[in-house]
């Protein structure tokens, strides 16, 4: 992809900057001995690029080297952050300590330097108290204190995990204390949730329900909504329970397979669960927390998760506001999920975090790798191999796949989700008839677990992806019906709007009423690139060349790096005599990475003298 390409072209102009910056600092090791300065350059160059990739594995590698000749503060800082990101813990630590070892900063008068970074400063004190965690040295927990942090995160994360210490010595009613004390403007969102943990595990029932309640309208409370159930199934009596879940195994996310999961340990298995859906329920662990080394693990994933939906939230909120696709940082939460699993192997939530993160930055691997450690047991297992199977078809192993979906539909029969996973698996197999029948059973399966209040949202995208299905396959008929009735039962979609729409565009069909909906989805969403591109190429369909001009420029400012969009307006251009500008766009649509084959062929075509082809419903205003 062009931008791509030029972005990577910066970025090696800037990293060979850096480098050259650094040559004169690293002519000498810190013992006074000589050293290759190209070499040094050499390694920090690749670590610095392999990290602009989030290439962890590598980029902590190159560092690695780098730090083998030579101690320089950049280099070791660098070192430490992708050993980490890299789930190397022990490499990690040992930097963190030196990290922490070394003087602090000091302006040109003497006086220390006030630093309140999360990365430089807190992060390496967290990986030592994570260490502790780990090793279930608590008598060097309680040495720490959450008054030694800086940043607010860091403030946060180290009072719960002071207060875990105080517990391991003194329970609940100590580490109450500690989280009592003014924290300045550190969030305590999650201190309901562990208070409610250490008084469960007291036996403080009253106190225990109480904080578990608080805990559930915090963020993330996904993980609250699974630790409040557990205490209610060992501690109320057997219908609360059984009620609880019931509600729970109608939501279609996280919660449903807790719900069903629950249900089938009452011994009220819904209609239709396997014997070994069963069988892996009962075998799930009652207390998501047993002891204060998994509490601290907890800790981490909670703002671990909290960090990577506000990276998503604000992702979107850029997006509202007009500034396009701008790249995540997700790192803050890579490394907190990576501390996690470093306290806790076993933890299931963290594994998965470290899996979704990876996926974002396609490393499909180490993504894969993440995922497949989510064990049967969990409350996360159909989404992680859901996201596994995906991984799987990023790395062209399709037929692998394929049998891992199929396994997971063998042991349990009443997943949605996974069914949906199998159909899209199948359609783009070109087994339209077997996919098509997938998304049937999904259905059924979503109809039967959803309540009147629940069943409209929970059903209308499985219409939807049914009638995609059916659509791409040219079973127009059946398609329409699908989508009409996911239409009805979510008339405000902007994504469902724009399908819909746009798809009686491209035939010609009720062409008012598909004008309508794709400005309708635009109001939804006013800085969607493909919305945008969607009414631009209703017009051009129109034969109304300008007006498409005037929509696919705006489409690629929001998607500049689309091959369609881009195409698009190099075929409006066209028509409306700009025929430079036009062969320009085709030329950027031939620079994208992973261009389909057919586009490909029809705009070397175009760039060949073949004109494109004139809007097919010519009925210009």
């Amino acid at each position: 992809m062009r931008v791509k390409m030029l972005s990577c072209l910066s970025a090696l102009i800037l990293l060979a900057g850096c480098a050259s910056d650094l040559t004169g600092q690293l002519s000498t090791r810190s013992d006074g001995q000589g050293v290759d300065p190209e070499t040094i350059a050499g390694d920090y160059l690749q670590g610095r690029f392999a990290a602009s990739r989030q290439q962890y594995q590598n980029a902590a590698m190159a560092f690695d080297r780098a730090m083998d000749s030579h101690g320089h503060e950049t280099i070791e800082e660098n070192a430490f952050r992708y050993t980490l990101a890299a789930g190397e813990f022990r490499k990690a630590s040992s930097y963190a300590r030196e990290l922490i070892d070394r003087p602090a900063a000091e302006d040109d008068e003497g006086h220390s330097l006030p630093i309140a970074d999360f990365l430089e400063v807190d992060l390496p004190r967290l990986v030592i108290l994570a260490d502790y965690f780990r090793n279930e040295n608590y008598n060097a927990v309680r040495e720490e204190s959450a008054d030694q942090f800086s940043s607010s995160l860091g403030i946060a994360i180290a009072s719960l995990l002071e207060a875990w210490g105080a517990y391991e010595a003194d329970g609940a009613a100590a580490a109450s204390a500690v989280l009592s004390k003014p924290r300045g403007n550190g969030f305590n969102g999650f201190t309901p949730l562990h208070l409610g943990i250490m008084f469960d595990l007291e036996g403080q029932n009253e106190a225990a329900e109480v904080a578990f309640a608080s805990s559930l309208n915090a963020p993330g409370s996904d993980i609250a909504v699974k630790s409040y159930a557990e205490f209610v199934e060992r501690n109320k009596p057997r219908e609360d329970a059984v009620d609880l879940y019931a509600k729970l195994s109608e939501d279609r996310g996280y919660l449903r397979r807790i719900g069903r999961m629950g249900l089938a340990r009452l011994g009220e298995p819904l209609s239709g669960e396997t014997k070994e859906f069963i069988r892996v329920a009962n075998k799930e662990d009652l207390r998501l927390v047993s002891s204060s080394r998994e509490g601290a693990a907890i800790v981490f994933v909670n703002f671990a998760w909290a960090a990577y939906e506000r990276a998503f939230s604000q992702l979107e909120a850029a997006a509202q506001a007009g500034f396009g696709d701008i790249p995540l940082n997700l790192e803050v939460p890579l490394a907190l999920a990576q501390l996690a699993v470093a306290i806790d192997d076993d933890l299931d939530s963290g594994h998965y975090i470290i899996g979704a993160i990876l996926a974002y930055y396609e490393q499909f691997e180490a993504a894969e790798r993440a995922y497949a450690k989510v064990t049967p047991q969990s409350w996360l297992y159909n989404y992680a191999a859901i996201d596994r199977a995906e991984m799987l078809v990023a790395l062209e192993r399709r037929k692998d796949a394929m049998r891992l979906i199929k396994a997971y539909l063998k042991q349990d029969a009443l997943a949605p989700d996974v069914s949906i996973e199998l159909a899209q698996l199948l359609a783009d197999s070109g087994e339209t008839e077997e996919a098509l029948e997938a998304v049937t059973v999904a259905i059924s399966i979503a109809d039967r677990l959803s309540s009147d209040q629940t069943r409209s949202d929970n059903l209308w995208r499985y219409y939807f992806a049914r009638g995609a299905i059916a659509a791409e396959a040219d079973m127009w008929t059946n398609a329409e019906a699908d989508l009409k009735k996911a239409l009805e039962l979510s008339p405000d979609d902007p994504g469902l709007l724009n399908y819909l729409g746009y798809s009686y565009v491209e035939r010609g069909e009720n062409l008012d009423e598909a004008f309508d909906m794709i400005k309708r989805a635009l109001d939804e969403r006013p800085t969607s690139g493909a919305i945008t591109d969607s009414l631009g190429w209703a017009y051009y369909q129109r034969g109304d060349y300008r007006k498409a001009v005037e929509y696919l420029e705006k489409a690629v400012e929001l998607e500049p790096g689309d091959d369609v969009i881009t195409d698009h307006l190099g075929d409006a251009y066209w028509q409306v005599g700009r025929k430079t500008e036009a062969r320009f766009e085709w030329r950027r649509v031939l620079e994208i990475e992973n261009l389909d084959p057919a586009l490909r062929a029809r705009v070397e075509e175009k760039l060949d003298g073949k004109p494109p082809a004139p809007g097919s419903l010519l009925a210009p205003e």
